[in-house]
C-alpha cells in the first residue's frame, strides 16, 4: 500500500487518540515509533467501537445485502447469550449499532487476508500494516467486539467469574493485542496482561457507577451485593455510600482488585524498557483513581471520581522521568 495513503491513516489513528485520552496518549509516547503507532491504530479501532455502543458516534453502514444477512447471523447468536433479554436501545437504532459492529467484524477479517484497499477506513488500512508487523491474533479483536455486544443488552452481572469475564472481554483483550506489539519472549507476560486488565476495568467499573447505571448497566456482581444486604435498587439511594452494607461491600471488592493487581504488577518485568513505560504509566493512573475512591472511603456515588489537578501533574513527572530512564537502558 502507498507510503503517503499508509501515513495519512496513521496521522487518522494518531489524532483519534490524542483526542480521546491525553493519558492514554501521553503514556504511549516512550515506545519506539513503529511500536507507537502501532498502538494508535489498536486504540482508535477500540475508541471507535465503544462510541458506536454508547451511542456517541452515529453507525454509518453500507447496507448491502450481504452485511444484512451477516448482521442478522449475528443477532441470532448474541440473542443466544442474552437470551430473555430485550435491547437497551430500540429495536432499528440497535440493529445499526449491531450491523455497524459486524461490519467492522467483517472488515477485521479482510484487514487478517491482507485485502483492505485505499477506499476503506483509515483504522483498517493501518491496522493491516500492523497486523503484517505484529502476531496479532485475530481472536483478541473479536474479543473486544463481543464485549460492545454485551453492552447493547441490559447489563447484570450475577458473579465474579461474570464480572471477570466482562473485564476479560473489554480490558485483558485489548491488553493480549498490545503486548504482541511491545514484544516479550515468556509466555507467562499474557497471564499478567489479563490480570492487568481485569484489574482496570474492575476499577472503571466503580468510577463509572452513576454513569453506567444511567444507561442500564449494572456491573457489580448481584450475588455479591446481596451478600452484603445490597439490592441493585439501592445502589440508587442517597447516602448508600455511608452505609455499614456498602462499606462491606467496598472491602471485599477493593481485596479482589489487590489480588489481580499482585499478579498485574508482574507484567512489567517480562517487557524491555522502553515497552513497559506504557502500561506501568496506565497502572500508576487507574492506582491514582483507586486510592481517590479509598480516600472518599468508597463514595462512587455523590460525585463523579476524577484526578486532581496536583495527581496529574505527578502523573506528568513520572510519565518523564520514566521515559528518561527507558531510553537510558534501552
Amino acid at each position: 500500500m502507498k507510503t503517503l495513503l499508509l501515513n495519512n491513516a496513521y496521522a487518522y489513528c494518531e489524532a483519534v487518540c490524542r483526542e480521546a485520552s491525553t493519558t492514554f496518549y501521553s503514556s504511549f509516547s516512550a515506545l519506539q515509533i513503529e511500536k507507537r503507532k502501532a498502538v494508535h491504530a489498536v486504540y482508535a479501532l477500540c475508541r471507535w467501537v465503544d462510541d458506536i455502543v454508547d451511542g456517541d458516534e452515529e453507525p454509518n453502514v453500507n447496507h448491502t445485502p450481504f452485511l444484512e444477512a451477516a448482521t442478522n447471523q449475528r443477532q441470532a447468536l448474541v440473542e443466544e447469550i442474552h437470551v430473555g433479554k430485550t435491547p437497551v436501545l430500540p429495536a432499528e437504532e440497535h440493529r445499526q449499532r449491531l450491523m455497524a459492529l459486524t461490519e467492522i467484524r467483517m472488515k477485521l477479517g479482510q484487514v487478517y487476508e491482507q485485502t483492505i484497499t485505499a477506499n476503506d477506513h483509515p483504522i483498517f488500512i493501518a491496522l493491516q500494516d500492523v497486523v503484517a508487523r505484529y502476531p496479532i491474533k485475530l481472536n483478541d479483536f473479536e474479543t473486544v467486539l463481543e464485549g460492545m455486544e454485551d453492552d447493547l443488552y441490559p447489563v447484570q452481572n450475577q458473579s465474579w467469574d461474570e464480572l471477570r469475564s466482562y473485564c476479560y472481554k473489554v480490558a485483558s483483550a485489548v491488553g493480549l493485542i498490545l503486548i504482541e506489539i511491545y514484544g516479550y519472549e515468556d509466555r507467562a507476560a499474557r497471564l499478567h496482561a489479563i490480570d492487568l486488565g481485569i484489574q482496570m476495568q474492575l476499577i472503571n467499573v466503580l468510577r463509572d457507577i452513576n454513569e453506567d447505571m444511567e444507561r442500564g448497566r449494572v456491573y457489580l456482581p448481584e450475588e455479591v451485593l446481596e451478600s452484603h444486604n445490597i439490592s441493585v435498587e439501592m445502589l440508587k439511594q442517597e447516602n448508600i455510600a455511608q452505609s455499614l452494607a456498602w462499606r462491606s461491600f467496598m472491602v471485599e471488592y477493593l481485596e479482589v482488585i489487590k489480588r489481580h493487581q499482585s499478579s498485574a504488577s508482574l507484567l512489567f518485568g517480562y517487557l524491555d524498557a522502553r515497552a513497559r513505560v506504557q502500561p506501568e504509566i496506565m497502572a500508576d493512573a487507574y492506582a491514582s483513581i483507586l486510592s481517590e475512591i479509598v480516600r472518599r472511603s468508597g463514595d462512587v456515588f455523590s460525585q463523579p471520581v476524577r484526578l486532581s489537578t496536583w495527581r496529574k501533574a505527578m502523573f506528568a513527572l513520572r510519565l518523564s522521568l520514566r521515559k528518561l530512564r527507558a531510553r537510558y537502558f534501552a
